[in-house]
């Protein structure tokens, strides 16, 4: 027999978490929170689900009672909300990451942009199953606003559960998904894991699923910024997110290509330049960096930036907004990097640094999420004897919007341990 409990992430976007488990083996997907870091007990946010409900892997570990003989925890992809949680794992449980993802921490920790975490990291490969004792995962290679992005098969011999991870069909990796969700269906899964993050909000699109599935949002956004050069003549500085390298790589192909180059804050300017170096990359010279720290970069100073407006785009993160106040004369193109919206009290910071200088604020990011129409696709696809959504501030929604499709839901609750015999 095998149990399923769902750990977190079923009414939050983000922290979804499930084991999946038989009497001696545990697969738990993904480990990561909802929210910033919090002060207290590991017991006191396992309450409150900020952490998950397995108190063994967050206790000393001369106190575990080691409960299964084999186990693993598998990360669908690099973001945060799927592996914040890690910081506080005091467990010597596998970690597996897909190799591009492990490449990509490396990177983003060499260069202060991400946390060195002490775990036991292991490594997955597309498409090659690794055994969990009873269990067996395959990944597959998805489509995510970040690299590595998978969706996992785990199989019992007997029963075959899918996880979807973050997805989307509107990415550049279309065809990826395609044949993970027919692999799907094949196994004819007694559970996908779908997520529903687009659902959360009612200003998406159409809740029947009609919706335009043949736009590459990847595309638009480099269209987007491609459109922006060549009509703005002034400086450009982008605020783009770090850890999607496959965008910043065409973002500064674009760029090059346009005679606009951008030049990098080192530490952006450092890990791109790990994963391609087919194309020149500028870096911001501060003065720190040295003959050994631009290796393979050009060094652009703030001064030759400032007598040569029209030549370049400038990346700029948010904590290095005050370099912004050397130029009177730009335009802000936002391309997910933080502050992400609203909800983030440095967004109106950076908001009102922007309008009080008069500079002209354009977003061109794009989603990593499926849209509704796409999730309802999804679904359809695989057509899972039973399905379950969540990472979504409203899960129902999704199945309201399928309530005529002739698919089975699971409307899972943390309390329940689910049972396949």
């Amino acid at each position: 027999m095998t149990n399923i409990r769902f750990l977190n992430g079923l009414n939050t976007i983000g922290a979804n978490i499930a084991e999946i488990s038989t009497r001696s083996s545990r697969v738990i997907t993904d480990f990561g929170m909802a929210v910033d870091f919090k002060i207290g007990t590991s017991q006191s946010l396992i309450e409150k689900h900020v952490l998950p409900d397995v108190p063994e892997l967050f206790g000393d570990k001369q106190e575990q009672i080691k409960e299964y003989k084999d186990e693993a925890i598998f990360i669908t992809h690099l973001h945060l909300d799927h592996t914040s949680a890690l910081a506080y794992l005091k467990s010597d449980i596998p970690v597996y990451l897909s190799r591009p993802s492990y490449k990509l921490y490396r990177s983003l920790v060499k260069q202060g942009l991400g946390l060195a975490l002490n775990v036991n990291f292991k490594i997955f490969d597309f498409e090659v199953p690794v055994k969990i004792g009873d269990l067996t995962v395959t990944a597959y290679q998805s489509d995510h606003d970040i690299l590595g992005a998978a969706a996992f098969l785990i199989e019992d011999g007997k029963h075959a559960f899918g996880q979807s991870g973050d997805v989307r069909l509107s990415g550049s990796h279309r065809s990826a998904v395609d044949k993970w969700m027919n692999l799907f269906k094949q196994r004819n899964l007694d559970l996908l894991m779908l997520e529903a993050t687009s659902f959360s909000f009612e200003d998406d699109n159409s809740l029947n699923g009609q919706g335009d599935n043949e736009v590459n949002v990847e595309s638009k956004c480099l269209e987007d910024f491609k459109r922006i050069l060549n009509k703005h003549k002034n400086l450009t500085v982008i605020n783009p997110y770090s850890r999607d390298i496959e965008r910043l790589l065409q973002m500064n192909k674009v760029a090059n290509h346009l005679n606009r180059p951008i030049v990098w804050e080192p530490q952006y300017a450092h890990v791109i330049s790990e994963f391609s170096l087919e194309e020149p990359i500028f870096v911001l010279d501060d003065g720190n960096l040295g003959l050994k720290g631009i290796a393979g970069l050009i060094p652009v100073s703030l001064l030759t930036i400032m007598n040569n407006l029209n030549h370049f785009c400038l990346q700029n993160s948010f904590e290095n907004l005050d370099i912004l106040m050397n130029f009177n004369k730009f335009i802000y193109l936002h391309c997910n990097g933080a502050p992400l919206g609203d909800y983030d009290p440095h967004y109106q910071t950076l908001k009102s640094f922007l309008e009080n200088k008069r500079i002209e604020f354009i977003d061109i990011g794009v989603s990593g999420h499926a849209t509704k129409a796409e999730i309802c696709e999804v679904a359809r696809t695989v057509a899972a004897k039973k399905t379950a959504f969540w990472h979504s501030f409203d899960p129902d929604a999704a199945v309201n919007a399928l309530k005529n499709s002739g698919l089975q839901f699971l409307r899972p609750r943390y309390t329940e341990i689910y049972r396949f015999k």
